[in-house]
Order: C-alpha cells, then structure tokens, then sequence
C-alpha cells in the first residue's frame, strides 16, 4: 500500500507541476490575455483602472498560498485540513468589497 501511495502522491505532482507550466508558458506567450485585468468598465463603457480587482486578486492569492501552506504542513496525506473561518471571512470580504465597488460604478453615471 506504501508504494500506491507513493505513485499517486508523484502522479498528482506531475499533474499540477504540468498544469502550473501550461498556464505560466500561456500567460507569457499571451495567449491568456491579461492586458485589462485591473481595469473596469463604467456603465457608458469607458474604462477606469479598478481597486476592487487588485484587492480581490491579492485576498485570493493570499488565502490560497495560507491553505496550500496549510496543506503542506499537514502529516497526513489522507485528506485535506478544514478552510479556517478567518480565510472564508478574508474572501467573503474581499468578494463582497468587489461586488460593491462593481454595483457603484455600474449604477452611477461617470464625470
């Protein structure tokens, strides 16, 4: 059963070490297009650079890098540690933030 666990234990770090280099080698060719990531479209359709997505993209990347830290620090490889409440809170937050900032400046009129 060792061994089983072993090879699985590889497959599933070759899977994701794959799928991180498929996305790293489509972000740098541009195939993934992120050239408005940060930007926003008023309800007239002109565009503003938007706080809202980059606190959004950095509560994500920072609760995903505290779990995957969670993970790795984990004995067992039997299943996965339980989300702390205080990184639902941080994304339930930040998500909520966006989602503010979006139905602002889609229902308000641009200067």
């Amino acid at each position: 059963m060792g061994l089983l666990r072993e090879v699985l234990v590889a497959e599933m770090a070759l899977l994701l070490a794959t799928l991180a280099a498929c996305i790293f080698f489509q972000l740098t060719t541009g195939r993934i297009n992120t050239t408005s990531l940060f930007y926003g479209r008023y309800s007239d359709g002109t565009q503003y650079f938007s706080p809202e997505r980059v606190q959004l993209l950095l509560a994500t990347l920072v609760g995903a890098a505290y779990y995957f830290g969670l993970v790795l620090s984990q004995d067992s490889l039997t299943q996965l540690p339980p989300v702390p409440t205080q990184l639902l809170e941080l994304l339930g937050g930040s998500h909520a933030l966006y989602l503010g900032g979006k139905a602002f400046t889609t229902f308000t009129k641009s200067s």
